[in-house]
């Protein structure tokens, strides 16, 4: 009863870091699930199996806990990505060339919380199970009604939630198997502006018109892991997160020229296989050397096609590619009860140059991270971290068409963005 209630109360402990989606992430999918990770820069995930979030990176690496274990984790991702007019104009009929007009310059992202929970407990001395809860898809902007990209997106938001039950086995001491179902519930909301042909002005912020969108789905995906113990100084982890297909349903709603219809709409949101493998080696019994590769299998995601109750399609190409990332960490243990860590990496962006949005303006990162771990008890670990991401400059490209309006709105720009993240994260051991 004593191990069921603390559990309990350090999942419901973090349960409002769930509250909000995140702004920033690798394309839209969010390594975040780990404070204690966050301050390696997610080096060595897969293969260090230290505590609970393991479940997450690494199923598998359950076995090597000592013990009972929950943790909850808060992140502040205070991101920057200023999105700049380079030549966006109009083509309305035959005349090309008209200016759109409004804020040249725009910063969509504001700070955004997120969050994890995670319990994990022996059944056996080969056997565990456990539960996590994270959010691993996240994105936020949300400009102005009047700057110069709102023909391409004014508002942008997608959250998937997975409640992942969890169970591994260890098979030999030197190797162990893991697994979870993930349920997702994905939930999204895009709104562009809609342009006014017949204002003699030109386009106009105060004569558009606007088009939003919102709706969710429940679906089902998966994550295997193995663990190997190659000796006893190093570990190596290999971990494959499924792709999963939501299917969104929900509602559109158009007010243009003092008219306001609304329909049923329909949309695929398909979200990529990512692969995990990682080294861990112990230097010494204090000093801990990481690294980690990823693969993102992101080129399922190639357009936005919404399908309305009218029988109409509206097609946004997105094109993202398949991607790399690397990163290498390193982990000393101070004293008895300071832990200390650092760590780099480099992410690739699956936007390329001709299809890059201000929906989702992403670039290639370097991020750096330095984190801490205090043990206030034996039983209680509180995790700071801090990482940043440093500045990179992308263009934007964009057809808008709105072939009812005889209106094509080339969208070009440009976006700088760099990143701060914080983190504070608690675990219990029971």
């Amino acid at each position: 009863m004593k191990l069921r209630t603390g559990l309990m109360s350090m999942m419901a402990a973090g349960t409002a870091a769930l509250a909000a989606a995140p702004a920033a992430a690798a394309g839209f999918f969010l390594q975040e699930q780990s404070v204690k990770a966050s301050g390696r820069a997610f080096a060595g995930e897969a293969a260090m199996a230290d505590d609970v979030s393991v479940m997450f990176y690494n199923p598998a690496g359950m076995t090597h806990l000592d013990g009972a274990q929950a943790a909850a984790g808060l992140y502040a991702i205070m991101p920057k990505a200023r999105v700049s007019d380079t030549g966006t104009s109009a083509a309305i009929g035959p005349f090309t060339g008209i200016p759109v007009g409004g804020l040249a310059e725009e910063q969509g992202f504001s700070p955004q919380p997120a969050g994890y929970l995670y319990a994990a407990m022996p059944v056996s001395d080969a056997l565990w199970m456990g539960l996590a809860v994270t959010v691993p898809f996240g994105l936020k902007d949300d400009y102005k009604d009047d700057y110069w990209g709102r023909y391409d997106s004014t508002k942008s938001e997608v959250m998937v939630v997975e409640i992942a039950p969890t169970i591994a086995y260890q098979i030999t001491p030197q190797v162990s198997l893991g697994a979870n179902i993930g349920f997702q519930r994905s939930t999204a909301k895009l709104i562009s502006a809609i342009p006014n042909p017949l204002d003699p002005s030109g386009p106009s912020a105060a004569s558009d018109g606007s088009f939003a969108v919102d709706g969710d789905d429940w679906s089902i995906g998966f994550t295997l892991g193995v663990l190997v113990k190659a000796s006893e100084r190093m570990r190596i982890g290999i971990s494959y997160r499924s792709a999963v297909d939501h299917r969104l349903k929900g509602e559109a709603r158009t007010d243009f020229l003092g008219s306001v219809t609304e329909q049923d709409v329909a949309a695929d949101l398909n979200l990529p296989e990512v692969i995990s493998a990682a080294v861990a080696y112990d230097v010494t019994p204090t000093v801990t050397l990481l690294g980690q590769v990823n693969y993102y299998g992101w080129d399922r995601f190639a357009e936005i096609r919404l399908e309305l109750e009218d029988g109409s399609e509206l097609v946004s190409a997105e094109n993202f590619r398949n991607t790399w990332g690397v990163s290498l960490g390193v982990q000393v243990k101070a004293t008895e009860d300071w832990t200390l860590r650092s760590g780099i990496e480099y992410d690739e962006t699956p936007t390329i140059d001709e299809f890059r949005s201000t929906r989702i303006p992403d670039a290639d990162r370097l991020w750096l991270a330095v984190g801490a771990s205090y043990n206030v008890t034996d039983h209680l670990t509180i995790d700071l971290s801090y990482v940043h991401m440093f500045k990179k400059t992308e263009p934007i490209n964009r057809t808008n068409p709105f072939p009812l309006l005889a209106t094509t709105v080339e969208t070009v720009g440009s976006t700088d963005t760099s990143s701060n993240v914080v983190g504070v994260g608690v675990r219990g051991r029971f």
